[in-house]
């Protein structure tokens, strides 16, 4: 799921550090942790991550023996992503404003975190790239940000815990609404924007952080940027990627035709391009995240507003049996009826729809087809089988205004508000 910052509230593990060292025959790098307030018994992994697919891998699993650090040597062929991953020795996860603690590591690199059990999410990083004054700058600003935002996070869960209701709520809209005219987001972004400005040929970090978003910026701007980069950045294992990627997103840009697909749908028909030749098919890919409470009801206006002229929608969704579960869950609750009625009307989406989770392979394929990794993700086919809009929200104000013009009457689309207490409750979940 991909969540635009201030939209979503998310309960995410933290890390901890312990004294083992993890060695193999042949090592080339090392990853150390100083990292004070470690307890017996606590977990850290230390996970790759390959990109743009975000697949995750264990490489270390490390579990305390000696609270004074940690310290791990293994061997890379190549520069690698990684992710720290943390939960105490009773097993708990440590709440965060995100997931673990992203970083890269070359053949040859000393990576050294220092920092605080309870924050390990946020240690500064030193060793290898990190080393390099202006991104070491803009990271500890990001860190602090997302710190404070963390601690919001923690104050929401505490008041769970309570059973303050009202507490939990403020606090989710503390959260949900952090980056929103904070001028810590505007001074981040600005370390940011002269780091990138400084390094107009590419910088490795640049490479991995830009990656997995190739696949929804506009394909000629992503393809000027790498044209841009040093041959000592584009013949690098990620430069490497980074083309292999472009290409592939060159496929599937608007305007190429669309592949061609194959899917069941829960009725146990089967569907492909040619079903729907001659009319406009939108794929909507939508589940149990904010995204798609914020906009469902608009698709749903559109379906009906278009669907005698010549628009098809096929919803793609994980499992409506998970949908289903949440909502019996809120059935009789009265803080959840405005989620609660959102998750009924999508249990009666008008339209075909077709679960990825099933044995049917070619459904599993039309994510890797079309390159989705996220909710609400949208993909507009013209009746001529030409691919017209593919991306997240972006990509439904893109085919509402194709719809209007070749549909309807021209109008300026009028773009969805968020519903506060769904969106409160969705951050909960």
């Amino acid at each position: 799921m991909r969540l635009s910052r201030g939209i979503a509230a998310i309960v995410l593990p933290a890390v901890a550090a312990m004294t083992v060292t993890c060695t193999t025959q042949k090592s080339n790098f090392t990853i150390t942790g100083d990292i004070a307030g470690l307890q017996i018994g606590d977990t850290v992994k230390l996970c790759t991550l390959d990109l743009p697919s975000w697949n995750e891998s264990t490489a270390f699993t490390i579990v305390v023996d000696d609270t004074s650090g940690f310290s791990c040597k293994g061997y890379l062929e190549h520069d690698q992503y990684f992710i720290l991953r943390y939960k105490t020795n009773e097993g708990k996860e440590i709440v965060a404003d995100r997931n673990g603690k992203t970083f890269i590591v070359r053949p040859g690199d000393d990576i050294t975190f220092t920092g605080r059990r309870e924050n390990i999410y946020y240690s500064r990083i030193s060793g290898g790239i990190y080393d390099e004054p202006q991104l070491a700058g803009y990271l500890k600003a990001d860190d602090s940000l997302g710190l404070v935002r963390g601690s919001y996070m923690r104050n929401l869960e505490e008041a769970r815990a309570a059973g303050d209701t009202a507490e939990m709520y403020r606090w989710a809209d503390e959260f949900n609404a952090f980056y929103n005219n904070n001028p810590g987001v505007d001074r981040v972004n600005a370390l940011k924007r002269a780091y990138i400005d400084s390094n107009t040929h590419g910088t490795l970090f640049l490479l991995v952080e830009r990656l997995p978003g190739i696949g929804y910026e506009p394909i000629d701007k992503v393809r000027k940027i790498y044209d841009n980069y040093s041959e000592e950045i584009k013949e690098s294992w990620y430069g490497k990627k980074t083309a292999e990627f472009i290409t592939r997103m060159e496929a599937i840009a608007p305007g190429r035709p669309a592949p061609d697909f194959e899917l069941v749908t829960i009725d146990g028909d089967t569907i492909t391009k040619e079903t729907y030749a001659g009319k406009y098919l939108l794929f909507y890919h939508w589940g149990l995240c904010p995204g798609s409470i914020y906009i469902d009801s608009y698709v749903c206006g559109l379906y009906d507003k278009y669907h005698r002229k010549g628009l098809e929608v096929v919803g793609l969704t994980e499992s409506i049996a998970t949908i289903r579960d949440l909502y019996g869950q809120t059935l009789d609750s009265a803080h959840d009826s405005e989620l609660n009625a959102t998750l009924g009307n999508m249990l009666k989406h008008k339209w075909i729809e077709v679960e990825l989770e099933t044995e049917y392979p070619e459904n599993k394929n039309i994510s890797d087809t079309y390159m989705i990794s996220g909710w609400p993700f949208f993909i507009l086919i013209g009746p001529d089988g030409t691919l017209l809009a593919r991306n997240f929200s972006e990509a439904f104000y893109e085919s509402q205004e194709i719809l209007e013009k070749e549909l309807g009457n021209p109008a300026h689309p009028k773009e969805p508000s968020p519903t506060p207490t769904a969106l409160r409750r969705m951050a909960k979940t």
